[in-house]
């Protein structure tokens, strides 16, 4: 498959130097080699974007430029030059994926170029730029940017993991995607210098490629460092009790595998992990330690007060200003049954939050695959049989559906304590 696309974008750039060669000039050489230069030396500043080690760059931004000044046919040997160059001087990477890396490249820079063809724009290097005539193409050739660069990350994505291409591409693109749109307009800009003060202008864009070389980054990280916060305080109140420690990051490791076999959008997906993570929260107090390890049955009192948690969390979270109101609503109505018959409110069916309908069913299980005082870890088969008699009653009958038909009960990753895992993302 990966061969079979690097002989597409193989064939695309030599039918696009056909039909759209480039007029060479001595100014077109000059712009062309000085956006090699600044592409080469975008990609040469990553930014890492996932747990597992996936980048990004601003190496878009000149490759833009590229389309403007340079046409499609020069923007795809720029672009193809550009990434034979890094590869062959990055880590050693396997030739397959060296290959697609520069297959990808050179196919979203064709599809922008052509874009902005197609729409008007006529590539030049020579003044004047007019905005109206080019500017109009250029953020259609953006748009087919990334577009094609998502596309074509998450087909192979999803072929390779057996996965919804659909669900992929959520993952991929989600997060940065309304950035780089944002972002993608600095191309033209780009062009603009150039063909207004030639190379000086250009070089000057270096400072702020840099500057935003770590901006790009900034959103991703704090994200990720609220999440670890989030896991580290989470795992400091389950240490009290050996019985749930682990709880909470299993319940929001499987949550987050049903939103996204229910094919939910990646911010819906994201705020279900984040409110599962801290569904519990409220039990921070130590009566409810003392309540969950007594062997004997519970006082009406303590009753009261094990239905109290879910409010006791939401007053908890209010605190924190970074987490988004549905998580508030999906953590005080995770107790909620699909019959009415839950609490705090007693809501039924569609009324109660699909966040909190997931994490009722995600801490169900839990619950029963792990030792109690009372009781040993039921088995799976156990507790398949507990979710279809209840299916319908306690729980959604669509969730209990796609947990026992996607394999996500059985699935044993979700008895490991490991931090949650973000889907890579195609590099600039």
């Amino acid at each position: 498959m990966v061969y079979a696309i690097a002989a597409v974008a193989v064939g695309a750039l030599v039918a696009v130097f056909v039909l759209f060669p480039p007029q060479i000039t001595p100014r077109w050489i000059t712009a062309a080699l000085t956006l090699l230069a600044l592409a080469l030396f975008s990609v040469a500043l990553p930014v890492t974007i996932t747990e597992g080690g996936s980048t990004t760059s601003m190496a878009f931004v000149p490759k833009l430029a590229a389309v403007v000044l340079l046409g499609p046919a020069g923007a795809g040997a720029l672009t193809g030059v550009t990434h034979l160059t890094t590869g062959l001087f990055s880590e050693k990477k396997p030739v397959h994926k060296t290959v697609f890396n520069v297959a990808q490249a050179i196919l979203t820079i064709l599809a922008a170029g052509l874009a902005y063809v197609w729409f008007g724009g006529v590539p030049t290097v020579l003044p004047p730029l007019d905005f109206r005539t080019t500017f109009p193409p250029f953020l259609a050739a953006t748009v087919a940017f990334f577009a094609v660069n998502t596309s074509l990350v998450a087909f192979i994505l999803a072929f390779s993991e057996g996965k919804s291409f659909v669900e992929v591409w959520r993952q991929i693109s989600a997060g940065l995607i309304l950035f780089d749109l944002a972002m993608g307009p600095l191309g033209y800009l780009v062009a603009f210098l150039f063909v207004k003060w030639g190379v000086v202008a250009l070089l000057l864009t270096i400072i702020p490629l840099i500057g935003l070389r770590y901006s790009y980054g900034a959103n991703y990280q704090l994200q990720q460092l609220n999440a670890d916060l989030l896991r580290l305080m989470i795992k400091t109140i389950e240490a009290q009790d050996p019985y749930t420690s682990g709880h909470s990051i299993r319940v929001a490791e499987r949550a987050k595998a049903i939103a996204q076999a229910l094919g939910l959008r990646h911010s819906w997906t994201r705020n279900i992990e984040t409110a599962a993570l801290l569904h519990d929260i409220g039990k921070i107090d130590i009566a409810y330690g003392e309540i969950l390890r007594q062997k004997g049955p519970l006082t009406p009192e303590q009753r009261q007060l094990i239905r109290d948690h879910p409010d006791k969390g939401v007053d908890i979270i209010r605190s924190i200003r970074s987490i988004h109101p549905t998580v508030l609503a999906y953590v005080r109505h995770h107790h909620e049954r699909y019959d009415g018959d839950g609490y705090p409110v007693g809501l039924a069916g569609d009324e109660i939050p699909i966040g909190a309908r997931i994490i009722m069913v995600c801490d169900t299980i839990d619950a029963m695959l792990t030792a109690r005082p009372y009781r040993d870890a039921l088995p799976v088969h156990v507790v398949r049989e507990e979710l279809l008699r209840h299916r319908g009653a306690q729980f959604d009958p669509s969730i209990i559906d796609i947990v026992l038909s996607q394999g996500i009960l059985e699935d044993a990753s979700f008895s490991l304590d490991q931090p949650i895992r973000l889907s890579p993302r195609p590099t600039g």
